[in-house]
């Protein structure tokens, strides 16, 4: 289960780091056009590098293999023993 959250999470990740080269790339060829785009996209890339890092680590605590074993007390389930 561990491989397909980490694969899904990569295939959404690397949709949105792509998307942010595109807006990067844009924010350095209309640079002249406006004071506060390189602000925004400095902005978004530490949220990018805070998400991508986070949500690994979330990611692998959360998916760790913990077994609980349960113990029904209430059972009345007994077996007959002959002497």
């Amino acid at each position: 289960m561990l491989a397909i959250y980490l694969g899904v999470y990569t295939l959404v990740l690397a949709l949105l780091w792509g998307l942010f080269i595109v807006a990067k790339i844009h924010a350095y060829k209309f640079k002249n056009f406006s004071k506060n785009i390189s602000r925004v996209t400095t902005f978004l890339l530490f949220f990018l590098i805070s998400l991508s890092i986070l949500w690994y680590v979330l990611i692998f605590f959360s998916t760790t293999n913990t077994t609980t074993t349960v113990t029904d007390y209430w059972s009345f389930d007994s077996v007959e023993v002959n002497y």
